[in-house]
């Protein structure tokens, strides 16, 4: 019988606790956004260029359901960090963009966002980090062209 864990099962398991760790430094830095809504706003400010984004776009990125989504959506506009429209080419669509407040939303959490990442690899030297970067392109890049086979 083999003790050691396979591979997937230790990313995944990296991966929920990196989350958790992040989930954490946002309550205790006192942010009125879930961790799920962070990165909801984080995709709208990074990825989007300013532009206004299909709602299923944030499905497909975030690998979330509609209704999840549309929670999610919800209670971001309440808040003023997002506007919410039907796209004029398709009424079926619903188009996102980030408001004012939603781009200074994201600023002030970055730097709590960057610590967390940084307390993720702190045990590790730079070159074992650079390697570990190394490795996991490799594995995004190998998964990314099974699931793309489909």
């Amino acid at each position: 019988m083999n003790d050691t864990p396979d591979l997937a099962r230790l990313i995944a398991y990296c991966s929920r606790l990196g989350r958790q760790q992040v989930d954490q430094s946002l309550r205790q830095a006192g942010y009125d956004v879930t961790p799920v809504q962070s990165r909801a706003l984080i995709y709208l400010s990074c990825c989007c260029d300013g532009r206004p984004v299909n709602q299923r776009d944030l499905e497909q990125e975030l690998r979330l359901r509609p209704s999840t989504i549309n929670g999610i959506v919800n209670r971001l506009e309440e808040k003023g960090y997002i506007l919410r429209r039907t796209s004029p080419e398709d009424g079926r669509c619903r188009l996102i963009t980030l408001t004012e407040a939603g781009q200074a939303k994201v600023e002030t959490f970055r730097a709590t966002l960057d610590a967390a990442g940084r307390r993720l690899a702190n045990c590790l030297s730079a070159e074992e980090e650079a390697a570990m970067r190394g490795y996991l392109s490799r594995v995004i890049e190998n998964l990314e062209n099974e699931v793309n086979k489909v």
